[in-house]
């Protein structure tokens, strides 16, 4: 049996999937709340990239603009300097895998020491990377993270089996502009973004393997409550209707 996991990205199909116990998170991916949804600063950038998703794929800004021959703001000067990247360190990785198990353990009990064995000894976040870098992303920054995290929750939400890289990219603009625009994010340390980084990585890695896995198995009952569940995720905690968005290289567009 395979674990599968939602390739979100180009030139990759949906049902390809990494050699694993059967079905480790399909339980789990039928939850309404993420792992870390509750998490301050995870909730904000979400809200963030969810209020820059407007009509033609143009961003709203808070910013005023600046008048033409006036000095820019020390905010405006920030903004473009915000880095998305950051030094890893395995302590961190330590203890988000640690709250990750305890999470997937205590949403199905019945399957809790499998679940962190799971968590504990396989390498998810390199699974993560290896479906993710064919489209350009990579560890190491929140941008490529969070990237990943909102394309594939709109396919698990349409059903739908590929995106090219172009329209990853496009996302990846809009997520790139929303942080570095965003005070909370930029006073973030390395550990902050590091752990935004890797919980947006576990959620996608456990809900893209459910909904891989019931399709491999034609379970159409479970497909459609994955599918009901991305839905539910994003409109709770963001008030973004996943099927009303269109996917362009532009990026998301209403």
């Amino acid at each position: 049996m395979t674990r599968r996991l939602v390739p979100a990205l180009s030139a990759v199909a949906l049902m390809i999937g990494l050699p694993a116990a059967a079905q480790d998170f399909s339980s789990i991916g039928t939850q309404y709340m993420d792992f870390g949804s509750s998490m301050m600063s995870v909730g904000q950038m979400n809200n963030v990239l969810g209020s820059t998703v407007q009509r033609g794929g143009r961003t709203r800004s808070t910013t005023a603009r600046p008048v033409p021959g006036a000095s820019l703001s020390a905010q405006q000067r920030n903004a473009g300097a915000v880095s998305t990247r950051y030094r890893p360190s395995p302590a961190v990785s330590t203890r988000v895998r640690g709250q990750f198990a305890d999470f997937v353990a205590k949403r199905d009990p019945a399957n809790g020491e499998r679940l962190r064995q799971a968590v504990q000894q396989k390498d998810l976040l390199g699974a993560w990377e290896k479906h993710v870098s064919v489209d350009g992303l990579r560890r190491g920054d929140v941008a490529d993270a969070m990237t990943a995290y909102w394309v594939q929750n709109w396919q698990i939400a349409n059903n739908v089996p590929f995106a090219n890289r172009a329209q990853v990219q496009g996302v990846r603009g809009q997520v790139s502009r929303a942080l570095g625009s965003n005070p909370a994010f930029a006073r973030l340390d390395d550990a902050g973004k590091q752990e935004m980084a890797e919980v947006f990585m576990l959620n996608f890695v456990a809900q893209g393997s459910a909904f891989s896995d019931a399709n491999a198995k034609k379970n159409t009952t479970l497909s459609r409550q994955l599918s009901e569940a991305a839905v539910a995720r994003f409109r709770n905690e963001m008030s973004v209707d996943l099927r009303q968005l269109k996917l362009t290289e532009a990026g998301f567009v209403r």
